[in-house]
């Protein structure tokens, strides 16, 4: 492992700490399933963990790493224009107001049950990609001031997952710019399959074959060298809530959140993807 994947070892076994001390289910998803899969750990070229919650879940998810996490080694990120929570570990760059490429970062996604029935699911992609438009645009918003004024108004995304059925779909989705191509039988997830993952063990998805077969076809098979790449840093609104928390701004009205380590022994300087 490079200095990053160490530094995300760590971070991850305090999320996961956390995570099963509350009994919460959660899943290795997109490369850190495909790395768990076929190299019993990380991909060797790659520098994030992304991890999936079922969204009915994610408040109380977020509550609990709020408060169980270590207030000196993590920063509580409230985006107020973003789609997901991120864990983040906090570098001097973060502190100096700059952004970094190589900043260690974990994703929690939320896997979101959509309704039965074409009409049905047709309204809740009508609301979640206006959703997307709306913090899409928000999220270019550079003028504190005005990036304040609009930070009262309620997380949509949380709202939404209030909204949409929870045991009983047989559908589900992660929101991301491109969820429309995830959508997946709920039972595809189910219970979290324990595997090796370094010195370590990750859930994988019950059907972990399926999903990643689905996602990503022969995904045993490593890419080309030239499509050898990583994650490409974290997003602006990272860095423009962590100022205004500097500045006593107070972004925590928004309910997704992310998680900076505060701890400094950890290194940000690891291999590009």
């Amino acid at each position: 492992m490079n200095d990053v994947q160490t530094c995300l070892l760590s971070m991850y076994n305090d999320i996961a700490a956390v995570l099963d001390a509350h009994g919460f289910r959660y899943y290795a998803l997109y490369g850190t399933a495909i790395g768990t899969v076929r190299h019993n750990g990380f991909i060797p070229w790659d520098n994030d963990i992304d991890l999936g919650v079922w969204a009915e879940d994610l408040p109380a998810v977020m509550d609990a790493l709020e408060s169980d996490l270590d207030k000196e080694r993590y920063y509580v990120h409230d985006p107020t224009a973003d789609t997901h929570p991120h864990v983040m570990l906090r570098t001097e760059d973060m502190e100096k107001g700059l952004g970094s490429e190589q900043t260690p970062f974990i994703d929690i996604f939320p896997i979101e049950r959509y309704p039965e029935g074409r009409f049905r699911r047709a309204v809740s992609f009508a609301a979640v990609w206006g959703l997307h438009i709306w913090v899409t645009a928000l999220n270019r918003v550079r003028p504190l001031a005005v990036h304040r004024m609009l930070s009262w108004i309620p997380a949509g995304h949380m709202r939404l997952a209030e909204l949409m059925p929870e045991e009983g779909s047989r559908t589900t989705a992660i929101y991301t710019t491109a969820f429309a191509k995830e959508l997946f039988p709920a039972d595809w997830y189910g219970t979290p399959v324990r595997h090796r993952f370094e010195d370590t063990e990750i859930p994988l998805p019950e059907k972990w074959d399926l999903l990643l077969t689905a996602e990503f076809g022969d995904y045993m098979t490593p890419p080309p060298e030239d499509q050898r790449t990583g994650a490409k840093g974290f997003p602006l609104s990272v860095l423009k809530d962590y100022i205004m928390e500097k500045r006593g701004i107070d972004c925590r009205r928004i309910r997704r959140r992310r998680f900076i380590c505060r701890r400094r022994g950890c290194s940000s300087r690891g291999r590009r993807r």
